[in-house]
């Protein structure tokens, strides 16, 4: 059974509309472009894991780069 990724830290850059995100295991993600109103959703939801599930991950429009 594999360990459940938790969003520790997230950074946002409005003019580059890139969006960092860190996970527990020490692995990251990087998301672009994501608009300013997505950010404000996040920052605005309790279970900030389930958002990046949701929201970026299954999102076409995102590029989305993995950090090691």
């Amino acid at each position: 059974m594999g360990t459940m990724l938790i969003v520790t830290s997230y950074k946002y850059n409005a003019s580059s509309r890139y969006l960092k995100i860190f996970y527990n295991n020490g692995s990251g993600e990087l998301y672009h472009p994501v608009p300013q109103f997505i950010y404000n959703n996040l920052l605005r939801c309790n279970d900030k894991t389930a958002f990046v599930h949701k929201y970026l991950e299954y999102d076409v429009q995102f590029t989305r780069i993995s950090i090691q």
